[in-house]
Order: C-alpha cells, then sequence, then structure tokens
C-alpha cells in the first residue's frame, strides 16, 4: 500500500492480449446472459462456443503470457486474499496493486473456472425440443445429468460475480481514488514511482510477444469449431 501523495507514473501493466480478452468476455457474457433469458438459442449457442474459445485463450495466455497474465504471478490463497482486503480496506487510501492483488486473482479464477464449466454444462444440454448441445448424448449420465442442472443457476452465479467486479471497481473509484477501467483501455497504471520502479526490474513491464497471442488464440479457435463440427 501507498501513500496518495507520491508521485504516480505511467506504467505498463496489462497487455493487448489480456484487454482484449477482458472486454470480449464482458460483451460475450452479456449477449450470452440476454439471449438466454430471450430464448434466443440459435444466438445463445453462438456466444456459448465464442465464450468457450476465450476461456481456452485465457487459461492458455495464463501459461504462456505476459508476466501480469500469468496466473503465477497473481494466483494466491484464500489466507491472501482476506489479508489483502483486510490491509486494503482498513483504510480507503489507493493499493496500488501491480497486476492483480490476492483478491482480485481468485476472483479472475473463479470467473475463467466457472464460465467453462457453464458452457461446458451448456453444451451437455437440451430443451427437449429444438436444441441439443454438442456433448448432449456423448457423456455419461451420472454426469450429463447434473452437469445440465447446474446450467441455469450456474448463470446466476456468474451474474451475481460481474456484478460485484462492477462493484468493486466502483469501489476503488470512489473511495479508493483508483481508476482500474483506465488501466484495461489502456494497458498503462499510474502507480508510485517505487513499485513501477520494481515492476521494471523484476522485468514484469515487459510483454510476451504478440505471435505467441496468434497461436494461443489459433488453438482457442480451434477448440469449438472442432466442437461443434465433429459433435454438433
Amino acid at each position: 500500500m501507498s501513500d496518495s501523495s507520491e508521485k504516480l507514473v505511467e506504467t505498463p501493466m496489462w497487455d493487448l492480449p489480456v484487454r482484449l480478452f477482458h472486454w470480449s468476455f464482458a460483451i460475450c457474457f452479456t449477449v450470452s446472459w440476454i439471449s438466454g433469458q430471450a430464448e434466443n438459442l440459435k444466438l445463445h449457442y453462438g456466444s456459448g462456443m465464442v465464450l468457450l474459445g476465450l476461456v481456452v485463450f485465457r487459461v492458455l495466455w495464463g501459461l504462456v503470457g505476459s508476466p501480469t497474465a500469468r496466473f503465477a504471478h497473481f494466483l494466491r490463497g484464500p489466507g491472501a486474499a482476506i489479508s489483502y482486503l483486510r490491509q486494503s480496506f482498513g483504510h480507503f487510501a489507493p493499493s496500488h496493486s501491480f497486476g492483480h492483488n490476492a483478491a482480485g486473482g481468485l476472483m479472475v479464477a473463479a470467473l475463467i473456472g466457472l464460465a467453462g464449466l457453464q458452457v461446458v454444462s451448456g453444451m451437455s444440454s437440451t430443451d427437449d425440443l429444438i436444441f441439443e448441445g454438442p456433448l448432449y448424448g456423448h457423456l455419461p449420465n451420472w454426469l450429463a445429468r447434473p452437469l445440465e442442472i447446474v446450467h441455469e443457476p450456474l448463470a446466476n452465479i456468474l451474474l451475481a460475480l460481474a456484478l460485484l467486479h462492477i462493484a468493486v471497481i466502483l469501489v476503488y473509484r470512489i473511495l479508493k481514488r483508483e481508476n482500474l477501467v483506465r488501466a484495461m483501455v489502456l494497458g498503462r497504471a499510474r502507480l508510485p514511482q517505487p513499485v513501477a520502479a520494481a515492476a521494471t526490474a523484476r522485468g514484469e513491464t515487459k510483454g510476451a510477444p504478440l505471435g505467441r497471442a496468434f497461436l494461443c488464440a489459433v488453438i482457442a479457435a480451434a477448440v469449438p469449431s472442432a466442437i461443434h463440427v465433429y459433435l454438433g
């Protein structure tokens, strides 16, 4: 945590692939939610398959991407998350975390993991009329039935997490005076000079090659495409 009077410097933090994933995920989830409520199954299925590709990409990028994108950089245990929340919200000074903090990292992991499970549950479902997911009939009943049952409640859980995510962003903006949205749009954060210098010294401000991101995107696009072609 840093004193709010410290001089802040522009520091590269989020690479382009992470930013594109973030906003694409938000749009795709919104489309999936609205189309599901409207029972527009064609759009719901299409957005769900795109969401699957995004999840696959983020998992790959979390393994081979830029330093702040990697799971190893931000995944911590629940104890670290609770400790961060107690320290951070004991008073409303800016936190100035470089990358995801311990609590934010768990939120990212939860959203990615649950979104992946949600897509799989949708692909395992049928409405008994006109729609059958590409995995419907290809999984054992002991697995397929629970997946089909959790599809709707899991969507509500994801919506609750998304709204919580937005609420936290507003808290940071209003009470802690940190603009998290700006950083996710521009890729740069305003951080105290010691924090920025330490991150730069560790090599964490450097982005991974975009060619690597392209390869991850190709693999991510191939997964839902293969499922649709061979099982759909």
